[in-house]
């Protein structure tokens, strides 16, 4: 399956938005901290399905490869509550031979306010073997297009991330 390549210019951070759910809060009804990756994920698969054009479930069935999570790094920052509204953005934020990073926010509804972080570093593997194998021109080439190119990922820490998100975010709160 050749991913299909963009026929217009794609904004790299996709915008899903969430209502969030009782079953998915504690007796707080605040949002378990297990149910933030899910947030992130449903909305990430949203995202690559009508924003990029082509479902992963199928990449994955036709092709036999797929990315496997390596590594994750979560920061907790604001509540989640029943019933708010919430926008998870997420972002491919860097790519080579096999590696995928992906940077997943979760923001209020008017997007002043950065709730929770993610960066997800993903290897592309052969679902036959179970090995490691390296991104095909057509994938390196489409993820060319939709990387979001606002800052080094080998040059800046998550921790430093968070803070320069956190400011940006706050500033945003100024000019509403």
């Amino acid at each position: 399956m050749q991913l299909p390549q963009p026929k217009h210019k794609i904004n790299p951070l996709s915008k899903t938005e969430f209502l969030v759910r009782f079953q998915d809060c504690d007796p707080y009804g605040h949002l378990n901290n297990g149910r933030y990756l899910d947030y992130f994920l449903d909305g990430r698969d949203n995202q690559v399905t009508y924003d990029y054009g082509w479902r992963l479930v199928d990449f994955i069935n036709e092709e036999k490869k797929g990315w496997v999570v390596q590594k994750q790094e979560l920061a907790y920052l604001r509540s989640a509550v029943y019933g708010e509204e919430i926008v998870i953005r997420t972002a491919t934020v860097f790519f080579d031979d096999s590696n995928l990073m992906i940077e997943c926010r979760m923001l209020n509804k008017d997007e002043t306010q950065l709730k929770s972080l993610l960066w997800m570093k993903l290897v592309f593997i052969n679902l036959t073997n179970g090995r490691r194998t390296n991104h095909t021109e057509n994938i390196k080439e489409f993820f060319s297009k939709v990387v979001l190119n606002e800052f080094d990922i080998k040059e800046i820490t998550f921790d430093e991330r968070v803070k320069e998100l956190t400011t940006f975010y706050k500033s945003q709160r100024k000019k509403k």
